[in-house]
């Protein structure tokens, strides 16, 4: 049963235990300056990337300060050897020309370390709670131009709950890194603090060191000079701030997990349907993406609309020739989905989304396909924010519980930052969980009920079509 908040008495408090800079270690030959690519371009007005990861760990706080928080440091030190842009600032020159990443001698990342009175169970949980909760978990990082035009790239925090476990809270500028390249960092950071535990000294870069070549990324469309002009010609708009639930009192985080089970469920209903095989993620999205249709009650506005679903997909081997896996920064396009409200409510709306979805993705693998009509991708995520479209933030792929600084893998990894984004998480769901994936949702209370309700009939309906 999952904790009440009646019993979180006294109020949960977090309290700041250290605020420190941590260098990249010495030695470093890394860029001194990396510019931004048209695909950085395309998130400069998005909030910075907060996750944060729960790991079990029963130590007191003694012991977290004198044991375990000199590894973090140490090992965070020799990762930033590799990663040595996370360490430097977003820059971003008047008129928004060029930005780019610089680096220097006296450059650190402000890593923070507290104590969390909270319950960690409950926070670490799949059931509803509280959203702002877990803000005290993650660090904060400015866009650049609030207030300056220059921002750090990266934060990070470690946050002990004695006899308990750690929490891990990261935020980084999405216009310097994807989730690939947040991935690749923080998985060297993790190995090189486990091997160092077990007394392997170096830097252990995961998949090999980062790749800053910034030619493989050609703009034979003039992407770049595109994107730039539509982001100073829409500096001032603010329907993006449609996204934004961050500040509201009603907030509360709830998980999903499709099991490898319902996947399979999923699509034998589909095929029976359209004799079409369908991915594990397109079914699984399909059916979030109709659960929360109806749980904001649209399919009682009168008329027929079309509803939106947006989702990146990786360009890396896309490119021609290819970026390598490696590559540091972003390399995503944008895709969206389209689809009638009447045909996402109705008894077959699943397989309508997944339908929907499938179709858009086969277009993306077509040559050339990535990048059709790329030339409206910042105006269409202004125009789509402000009607209120289902995005997706994260990746199986990246394989975010794969993050182990010695204490085994995360028990939770939360990504904070979709209640400013209007998205929902995805990731890759534990094999003790019934594997398949991850569903992670930032909605008002009485919404969340009603999607919860939804998913769970949606979930009975595939058991008895099958069993």
């Amino acid at each position: 049963m999952a904790p009440s908040e009646h019993q979180q008495a006294p109020p949960p408090m977090t309290k700041i235990l250290e605020r420190c800079l941590v260098a990249p270690a010495p030695g470093t030959v890394k860029p001194s300056a990396l510019p931004l690519t048209f695909f950085d371009y395309i998130f400069l007005p998005f909030h910075p990337v907060q996750r944060v990861f729960f790991y079990e760990l029963p130590c007191s706080r003694l012991l977290f300060l004198s044991d375990h928080l000199p590894h973090l440091k140490l090992s965070l030190s020799l990762a930033l050897l590799e990663f040595r842009p996370l360490a430097g600032s977003l820059v971003l020159p008047p008129q928004c020309s060029s930005p780019e990443v610089r680096c220097g001698d006296g450059d650190a990342v402000e890593f923070t370390v507290a104590e969390c009175s909270d319950n960690f169970h409950y926070l670490a949980g799949n059931h509803a709670r509280d959203a702002a909760r877990l803000h005290p978990l993650v660090p904060q990082l400015l866009l650049p131009g609030v207030g300056s035009r220059r921002a750090p790239v990266l934060a990070l925090q470690a946050t002990i709950f004695p006899g308990v476990g750690v929490a891990v809270g990261i935020a980084v500028q999405h216009a310097v890194a994807d989730g690939s390249t947040s991935a690749h960092f923080l998985k060297t950071w993790a190995a090189t603090c486990r091997l160092g535990r077990k007394g392997v000294l170096g830097v252990s870069c995961v998949g090999g060191p980062p790749t800053y070549d910034r030619t493989v990324i050609r703009d034979p469309m003039r992407l770049g000079r595109t994107f730039l002009a539509d982001l100073q010609m829409l500096r001032e708009d603010s329907r993006m701030e449609a996204w934004d639930l961050a500040g509201r009192s009603d907030i509360v985080r709830g998980t999903f997990i499709v099991t490898n089970e319902k996947i399979q469920q999923l699509s034998q209903r589909f095929t029976s349907k359209t004799s079409l095989e369908c991915s594990p993620y397109t079914l699984a999205s399909g059916l979030v993406w109709v659960c929360l249709v109806k749980a904001k009650g649209l399919d009682d506005v009168g008329g027929d609309t079309t509803e939106h679903f947006g989702f990146v997909t990786g360009c890396r081997a896309r490119m021609d020739p290819q970026a390598p896996a490696t590559y540091f920064g972003n390399c995503l396009g944008i895709c969206c989905v389209e689809a009638s409200r009447s045909d996402l409510v109705g008894e077959d709306g699943a397989v309508a989304a997944s339908t929907a979805i499938r179709k858009v993705i086969r277009g993306v693998e077509e040559r050339g396909g990535a990048f059709r009509g790329a030339e409206n991708w910042i105006r269409d995520i202004f125009r789509l924010a402000a009607l209120g479209i289902l995005t997706v933030a994260g990746s199986p792929k990246l394989g975010m519980y794969q993050v182990d600084f010695g204490w085994g893998r995360p028990r939770k990894v939360e990504m904070v930052s979709i209640e400013r984004t209007g998205a929902m998480s995805i990731a890759e769901a534990k094999e003790e969980e019934g594997g398949g994936l991850e569903f992670g949702l930032v909605l008002p209370r009485e919404e969340m009920a009603r999607f919860s309700g939804f998913f769970a009939d949606g979930l009975k309906q595939l058991s008895c079509s099958w069993s």
